[in-house]
Formats: structure tokens, C-alpha cells, sequence
């Protein structure tokens, strides 16, 4: 067989490497569609979305750069070998690796994208960065924002500033939609449409992340936006 299993090695190497890419790609775009599907019917995703696509474009970005590599590297070994002469055994041995490393890779890329807990974690971990240095029981904070939104919703709907869905007897809206509804009605200025947004992220961000204790702090901004909200005209 002389080098032959070298060329036939590297050569399949590549074109597999080249299918899966592709393939990769393709399910992403599907997940992609999913998540999106997700993020208009329920808008407490948006924040968990926003991370999770920059979390996904780093690593497909890597992946690439990684996968792009290996198959140059796999024709250059094809190459080299084209006459038959032995090439250099090291070099093979590492570009055979490189090459088993786009494949783990791009597996591990697809367990990521389907792991059914990744909500969950992505929740965590931008709690993580808020760092809170005193904490209170996340059902406490939760009943807080329960109060505020009914006072927004109560607000708006003595105002008139909502159409009910279909005839639905209460408001449909989201907490979000209820917010724009105040500052595109010039309610509220945009510094505190600025607050409600971000006790907003944060309700969402404990939520998805299931947790059992919320920032004392943002506690505390949740209960004056409430002292607010009955302050409005």
C-alpha cells in the first residue's frame, strides 16, 4: 500500500470534517429559528437569548477558525504525499489531532445547543455577575414585582392605554409591553423606564435561573418603582 492510507486517511479526513461543518451549521440555523419562535411568544427569554447568541457566535467562530485549519492542514498532508515519499511523521501525528479536535469540538458544539438545562445555566451565570453582597428569599422579591405589575396594569387600564386581546377581560400584555405602553404614552421619563427594564432583566434572570435568593438591592428598587407607579398622574 506504500503511503497510500495517508492520502486516503486525509483526504476522507477533510471531506468529512467539511460535511460536518455544513451539517453543524445547518441545525444550528434550525435551533436558531426555534429560539427565536421561543423569544416572541414568551419575552422574559430575551435577556437568556441575547447571552446564549453571544455565547453560540464565540464558539462557532472558533469552531471555524479550528475546522478551517484541520482541513487546510489535511490537504497539505494529501499534498505533500502526492509522490509517495514518507512525509514527515510528526507532522502527521499532529494534524491527525487537530483533526479529531474539530470533530470533539463540533459534537460537544451540538450537545450545548440541545442541552435542555442551558436556559437554566446561562440564567445562573449572569447572576453570577451581579455579584449581590446582601440577598433576600427570591419569593420575596418575586411577590414585590407581583406588586408592581399589577400596579402598572392597573394604571394602564384606567388610563386606556392597552387594547385587551381578543376581548380578554384583564390585560394581556406583558410586563415589558406594558412599560413600552408607558413610555411611548409619556408616562414615565426614559431614566425610569431605564429602572423598570432592568428590575424587569433581573426578575427574568431569577426566574429562569431558579433560584433562592434575590439581590437585597434590586429588592429595594422593585419596591420604590411601585411607590412610583402610585405616584403617577
Amino acid at each position: 500500500m506504500g503511503n497510500d492510507y495517508i492520502y486516503w486517511t486525509f483526504s476522507a479526513a477533510a471531506q468529512s470534517i467539511s460535511a460536518l461543518v455544513a451539517f453543524l451549521l445547518t441545525g444550528y440555523a434550525l435551533v436558531h429559528t426555534f429560539m427565536q419562535a421561543a423569544r416572541e411568544k414568551d419575552d422574559s427569554l430575551d435577556e437568556i437569548h441575547s447571552a446564549l447568541l453571544l455565547i453560540y457566535h464565540k464558539r462557532l467562530t472558533n469552531l471555524a477558525w479550528l475546522t478551517g485549519t484541520s482541513v487546510i492542514l489535511s490537504l497539505v498532508v494529501v499534498y505533500l504525499n502526492r509522490s509517495g515519499a514518507a512525509i514527515f511523521g510528526l507532522f502527521v501525528i499532529i494534524v491527525g489531532i487537530i483533526d479529531l479536535l474539530a470533530i470533539v469540538t463540533a459534537l460537544a458544539f451540538v450537545v450545548s445547543i440541545v442541552d435542555p438545562s442551558k436556559y437554566r445555566k446561562v440564567a445562573e451565570k449572569e447572576l453570577e455577575s451581579i455579584q449581590a453582597s446582601k440577598t433576600a428569599p427570591a419569593a420575596e422579591f418575586f411577590d414585590a414585582f407581583r406588586n408592581l405589575e399589577r400596579l402598572v396594569r392597573d394604571y394602564l387600564r384606567d388610563k386606556e392605554l392597552y387594547v385587551p386581546s381578543r376581548g380578554a377581560p384583564r390585560m394581556s400584555y406583558s410586563f415589558r409591553q406594558m412599560i413600552d405602553a408607558l413610555i411611548e404614552n409619556e408616562k414615565i421619563d426614559h431614566r425610569f423606564f431605564e429602572e423598570l427594564i432592568e428590575i424587569n432583566k433581573y426578575r427574568n434572570l431569577v426566574f429562569h435561573g431558579h433560584v433562592d435568593d434575590a439581590d437585597l438591592v434590586m429588592l429595594e428598587k422593585t419596591h420604590k418603582a411601585a411607590e412610583r407607579v402610585k405616584q403617577l398622574e
